[in-house]
């Protein structure tokens, strides 16, 4: 006989952790305690060797879905005088202080309730039980307990109040327990006159509902009105060219029919987003299928329980208005359900754009007051429940490249979820990571422990600054986190540098700046565990605030421990008109024109110049008279120049915009490779450029043209990694930036036959959503030496 104390951390409270041990001390016929406490969950067991010793392994083998153990620790202790093995409670005075759990999608035992039509619970939007469901969007603070949660205002029906507390129910202690009788609901509304007024009722004939090609809209001579359930209801309106504004787990969607395009088209007019593709939502795997080339791997994300989005090549068959919803592009974003109401709500072989419910550039909308202020001339119906939502928190996005995934955006299913990184061993100090100004996400850590803020977006305006500084605010609460330092981007008119800065000065923290593209790098590093050897980093991005003084944005970096050293570059262009040129492609499209021709410029060139906005001509003498202009290194401004010069387009109206047209204009053809030079430092591709710009007129498809263009950056990039790689006796490169968002550029490199391993983010963005990682883990590093 022996008794030992053991400690777990990790995501192990509101997940059936206490009563999984409970069962399996139990069958093994163990007496003892297990409670939450503030650093976990903590059991005494005590009873024959073999059993003690078989006790952690099954603990670990039968945790549930959201549980995840950190950490083991086990401590010999004297024998007790127990006869039983009991769920105690937690220590008095001590609050609990562990991971929260990210939200989920339902699991397998509440979607079999779910579709049963014998179960109390069928049809229910809001079934869930400690192995799935919401986490994050309802939690107010900690302890995660029901009062604490947006679950607070539906009290217990007796027969959830009797899961709620049998220890051998998986509804033990599941905080968002509820079920059609005591929990939350849906509701269907119009705004009239600004206000919401409930829609029960639809015009009906012989006492049947409508069916999908009926317009509920319509009362017929001998129809009459019958009461009909909000979310048939809702549904009809979406098969029949209605936009909803729906309110699902973590925020408002704008949900219309894919395959209507008048619909999606009025859709992008009312929510001014006339070009980012749209997302959509599908019932089921095999609808998916239908519309979609799917790898094993992209199956396996799509039905995983955080149900990103994932990037799918289309099949151009199926019945989408694809133009309309991902305009010239071959891939379109997918998910699956991801909320019983989703199951519910929609019908066999639905194919629905569901987008995020805000105007471009503002932050998700979850309240509903808000809601109905901004989008009441955007949405025909709001289809809404009555369960508070705390925080809002946007879909993910993946995609996969050669089978291994790329995340694009990392929100819903995946946060607050914390992972762990390998940091120096003094000290282990809480910092916060600022992130950056586009793609924002900030980080924190609790020891090794990161935990990544959620998708915030570009902080373009003081709704999106806000939405920052709100949810900084809310992790600290729920996570008990304080921070001892802070670090953010050089970038001096950065909102998130400046405001790190002012929190460090009111706080009287450490205030530690770094390098954009050095913190990109480490990201990886910090997520592979490289802090001895020396990496080569390769980043390329849009913009980032070089050291000396120019724009950077296609470097490559020599990286070890808290150190860099630019190696070498792309060659410099510069920005006309500054910040206007990152907006405006071809302004630095005309100037590489300018660079090739000087004041000859061909007549093939006429139909390009004709195209661009009225003032170009007063640019143009502007530039040729010496105007000061920003050198950049920038590989994403490359993309864009190019982009324009091809007819892409010459202004943004979305980040990124028209590099992904040009990666969208190669696909399906193999290219050629081009002219460039590299001289030890300066990888120049103004040849490539120069080479497109005199192809412009002699009829080459402009798709051979843009396949060109990548794949000889892809040959490029490789013989300067080579190179570099060889001269500092580098074995390991890190391949980082919103540039390496580009699948075909990934695939071209890959193709190509080296000896170096070539590392791409997994866990982070390799976009400035990833940023934060970076900064965190430097700062740990400069941290030890100070």
């Amino acid at each position: 006989m022996k008794r030992q104390g053991i400690r777990f951390t990790g995501i192990v409270q509101g997940v059936g952790f206490r009563p999984l041990i409970a069962v399996i001390a139990r069958e093994l016929h163990l007496v003892g305690f297990v409670y939450n406490d503030d650093a976990g969950v903590y059991t005494e067991v005590q009873g024959k060797d073999e059993a003690i010793d078989f006790f952690v392994e099954q603990v670990q083998t039968r945790k549930g879905p959201l549980a995840r153990i950190d950490t083991v620790t086990v401590e010999d202790l004297q024998l007790g005088e127990e006869t039983l093995f009991v769920i105690a409670p937690s220590p008095a005075g001590k609050q609990p202080a562990t991971f929260i759990g990210a939200d989920t999608a339902p699991c397998e035992a509440c979607r079999k309730e779910l579709h049963d039509p014998m179960n109390r619970r069928y049809h229910y939007s809001f079934i869930n039980c400690t192995h799935c469901g919401p986490r994050y969007t309802i939690v107010e603070t900690v302890p995660y307990d029901r009062q604490f949660t947006s679950m607070k205002t539906f009290p217990f029906c007796p027969a959830c109040k009797a899961e709620y507390e049998n220890e051998s129910d998986r509804r033990y202690h599941a905080e968002p327990n509820a079920c059609p009788v005591c929990g939350p609901q849906y509701s269907l509304y119009e705004v009239v006159d600004g206000q919401w007024q409930s829609v029960k009722s639809a015009s009906v004939n012989d006492g049947t509902s409508n069916n999908a090609s009926q317009d509920v809209d319509e009362i017929t001579e001998g129809w009459s009105s019958v009461q009909i359930d909000p979310l048939t209801l809702g549904r009809d309106y979406v098969m029949t060219g209605h936009i909803i504004a729906f309110k699902g787990v973590g925020g408002y969607h704008l949900v219309c029919d894919a395959t209507n395009k008048e619909a999606v088209q009025r859709l992008r007019i009312r929510k001014q987003r006339p070009h980012k593709p749209l997302a959509v939502m599908v019932d089921s795997m095999e609808t998916a299928h239908q519309i979609a080339h799917i790898t094993p791997e992209e199956e396996a994300l799509l039905t995983s329980s955080a149900r990103p989005i994932v990037l799918l090549p289309q099949k151009k068959e199926a019945p989408v208005a694809w133009q309309e919803v991902a305009p010239n592009n071959h891939y379109i974003g997918v998910m699956l359900p991801y909320a019983p109401v989703h199951e519910v709500w929609l019908p066999p072989g639905a194919i629905w754009v569901m987008t995020s419910g805000n105007h471009s550039g503002e932050p998700v909308i979850f309240e509903d007051e808000q809601a109905k202020e901004k989008l009441m001339n955007v949405a025909d119906y709001f289809l809404v429940h009555n369960r508070r939502i705390v925080a809002s928190v946007d879909d993910s996005v993946i995609e996969v490249v050669k089978g291994e995934t790329l995340p694009i955006r990392r929100s819903r299913g995946y946060v607050p979820t914390s992972f762990n990184v390998r940091l120096p061993q003094q000290g282990h100090k809480t910092v916060l990571a600022m992130g950056g100004d586009l793609k924002n996400a900030f980080a924190m850590n609790r020891g090794e422990a990161v935990l990544m803020g959620p998708h915030i977006g570009d902080l373009a305006n003081e709704a999106m600054n806000n939405s920052l500084v709100f949810t900084i605010e809310r992790y600290k609460d729920l996570f008990g986190l304080e921070p001892q330092a802070v670090v953010a981007d050089y970038h001096p008119q950065y909102f998130s540098s400046q405001y790190g800065k002012s929190y460090s000065e009111t706080h009287d923290i450490p205030f530690i700046q770094v390098q954009h593209h050095h913190a990109h790098v480490a990201a990886v590093m910090a997520e592979y565990g490289l802090q001895e050897e020396p990496v080569l980093g390769i980043c390329f991005d849009g913009t980032g605030y070089g050291l000396d003084g120019t724009i950077w944005g296609g470097e490559f970096l020599l990286c070890q421990g808290a150190t860099m050293q630019r190696l070498a570059h792309v060659h410099g262009a510069p920005l006309p008109g500054g910040e206007a040129a990152v907006k405006e492609p071809w302004r630095q499209a005309l100037w590489y024109i300018r660079a090739t021709y000087g004041e000859n410029i061909p007549t093939w060139l006429e139909p390009w110049l004709n195209h661009l906005p009225l003032n170009w001509q007063l640019l143009d003498q502007m530039m040729t008279h010496g105007m000061p202009m920003v050198q950049a290194s920038s590989v994403g401004r490359l993309f864009d120049a190019v982009g324009s010069l091809l007819g892409l387009g010459n202004v943004h109206t979305f980040d990124g915009q028209i590099a992904m047209s040009l990666e969208q204009l190669a696909y399906g053809e193999r290219g050629k490779i081009k002219e460039f030079t590299f001289d030890g430092e300066i990888l120049d591709f103004k040849p490539l450029v120069q080479d497109i710009i005199g192809h412009l007129g002699d009829g080459i498809s402009k798709r051979v043209l843009a396949a060109s263009f990548h794949r000889t950056l892809a040959y490029g990039i490789t013989e300067t990694m080579e190179y570099l790689c060889s001269l500092y006796n580098i074995k390991q490169v890190v391949l980082c930036g919103g540039v390496f968002q580009n699948r075909r550029l990934i695939e071209e490199m890959m193709n190509i036959n080296h000896d170096q391993v070539m590392l791409l983010p997994r866990q982070v963005p390799p976009n400035d959503g990833g940023l934060a990682l970076g900064q965190l883990w430097l700062a740990h590093q400069r941290l030890v030496h100070t």
